[in-house]
Order: structure tokens, then C-alpha cells, then sequence
């Protein structure tokens, strides 16, 4: 709506059609789209070559939810004046409203090539790859937009999500469609890109609860755990043999023998103690990433 009210009107028509093209227009600034809809399409039937009665009568459509008639109407104004970068916008804009992204994606790149540069059309065009699994190409064209326009919130918004769906890409999915961290490079890129988020300093609180997951996703993945060994009766047997060395030095009587015993078991237990935790008290990711080998559908990075 915003964009919308910053772009030029289309002529009015010469002959009879301009009273209801104009009443249309009304309509729509009053946010009236039944009314609006039922005068453009008076101004359609008066004169069917008129583009500007064509757009109005759409964009009536659109805010009505009826996207197939809108995407004929939009169609319509674009046969009549291809070169209207807002039409193509706002067809794109229709399909992507029914998930038709291929037509979508096909729209936006016309009017982007009409109007070379403009950060509209990439930023819808990166709303299509966010919608595909594409959201890497998304935030190379969402941080080229905010580079150019840093101080305009909505392609901030944008590039917030590119950065969390890029995150969210980045890790490792499993047969059940969820996604976990099983690498070091994932949990980084998880803090980097909650980081990078806050520092847009949006207040949406979409946004906000996008960092707080990816955090917490970043906190899970690396919180310590104790993992089963499969030799814990190797580690048993080797205690229960110290401390049998133990027992026999300090039972000897002697000083040497105490001190041997002493200096055999303390030293041994600690080592014993360091290669079991080491082994076995581990990240959590590196705990999934074992115990879930079998269910990886996509690796992630």
C-alpha cells in the first residue's frame, strides 16, 4: 500500500469511461474494493482498451481475494501497456499470492528489467527464492538492496528473513522434515546470522522471535552431554586395577610401597578420568550427528 500510493496514475480516458474510472479510484482510496470493482468494470465495458480502468478493476480483485480474475485484469493492463513496471509488479504479486512462483518469478524479473536496478522488484524476486528453499541467492540480492537503501525498514525486513532462512537452510534435515546443528560451521553460522538480525534493529516481533530461536537453536546444538560408551566395562576394569595397586601399596606397609601405590593410582585415575570425558561428554550436535546418520535427508554445510 505504501508503494503503491507513490506511483504515478494511469490517464484517465477521453470519452465516458473517465466518470467511472474516476469513481473507482475513489473507491479505492476509501478502501472500498466492492465498490471499486463494480465501477472499473463499468469503465471496462464503456472502453475495453483502457489499461488505467484495467489496473484499478485488478487491483479491486486483489484486495478482494479473487486472484483469478486479478490475474486476467492485471494480464489485461499488461497487453494493453507492456511497458508499466507496476503492473508486472502487481501481477507478480497475484501469482506469488497463489504459489504459482514460476509466473511470479517471471513477472518480477520483467518489471526489474523495465526499471534495471530497482529494489522492489528484487526484493519481490527474493521473496520467491525465500518461498523455494533458495534463501542464499535471497540474501545476496536482499544485502545489495539494503546496501543501497539502508535507512528503509521494509527491506530491512526482508533481509532479515533471507538471513534466517539462509541459517535454517544451512543446517541438517532429517527424514521427519526437522532441522538440527551437527557441525561446528552450523552453530556458527546460527549466532552469526542472530547477530546480524539485532543489529537491523527491527521491532517486529517476527524478527524478534526469529533471533530468539536461532539462538536458542545455537544453545542446544552446543549444550555438553554425557554420551553411552560401549566400552564402559573396559574403563570399570581398569579402575578396579588401580585401585587393586593402590591397595596393595598402601598395604605393604612400607613407605615405598604407599608412595609407589599412590604415585601409580593418582596419575592413572586422572588419565583414566580425562579420556572418558573427553570421549564421551560431548556437544550435543556431535551427539546428533552420530545417533541420527541413518535419517539425514540434507547434510546442510
Amino acid at each position: 500500500q505504501q508503494l503503491a500510493s507513490q506511483r504515478p496514475q494511469a490517464p484517465a480516458a477521453v470519452d465516458g469511461s473517465a466518470d467511472w474510472l474516476d469513481r473507482a479510484r475513489a473507491y479505492l482510496d476509501a478502501g472500498n474494493a466492492t465498490a471499486a470493482q463494480r465501477a472499473a468494470r463499468e469503465a471496462t465495458t464503456q472502453r475495453g482498451n483502457d489499461h488505467g480502468a484495467w489496473a484499478v478493476r485488478a487491483h479491486a480483485s486483489f484486495l478482494l481475494g479473487q486472484a483469478a480474475d486479478a490475474e486476467f485484469e492485471f494480464a489485461e493492463a499488461i497487453r494493453l501497456e507492456p511497458a508499466t513496471v507496476e503492473y508486472h509488479q502487481d501481477l507478480g504479486e497475484v501469482y506469488g499470492m497463489q504459489e504459482k512462483w514460476t509466473q511470479a518469478l517471471r513477472e518480477f524479473q520483467a518489471a526489474l528489467r523495465l526499471s534495471p536496478g530497482n529494489p522492489v522488484a528484487r526484493t519481490s524476486i527474493a521473496q520467491v527464492y525465500l518461498a523455494n528453499e533458495r534463501s542464499r541467492e535471497a540474501l545476496k540480492l536482499m544485502e545489495s538492496v539494503v546496501a543501497e537503501h539502508p535507512d528503509n525498514e521494509v527491506f530491512r525486513f526482508y533481509l532479515a528473513a533471507a538471513l534466517d532462512g539462509a541459517a535454517r537452510e544451512s543446517l541438517t534435515q532429517l527424514r521427519d522434515d526437522s532441522v538440527l546443528a551437527t557441525s561446528v560451521a552450523q552453530v556458527a553460522l546460527l549466532t552469526e546470522h542472530a547477530d546480524r538480525i539485532a543489529a537491523l534493529r527491527l521491532k517486529d516481533p517476527e524478527v524478534r522471535e526469529s533471533i530468539a530461536d536461532l539462538r536458542g537453536l545455537a544453545a542446544n546444538a552446543t549444550e555438553m552431554m554425557w554420551v553411552h560408551s560401549a566400552n564402559l566395562r573396559m574403563y570399570i576394569g581398569t579402575f578396579v586395577v588401580l585401585v587393586g595397586i593402590a591397595i596393595c601399596g598402601l598395604g605393604s606397609g612400607q613407605a615405598d610401597g604407599v608412595l609407589m601405590g599412590l604415585f601409580l593410582f593418582v596419575p592413572a585415575a586422572c588419565l583414566v578420568a580425562y579420556a572418558y570425558t573427553q570421549r564421551h561428554r560431548k556437544p550435543r550436535y556431535e551427539h546428533a550427528r552420530r545417533i541420527f546418520a541413518g535419517d539425514v535427508v540434507r547434510p546442510g554445510i
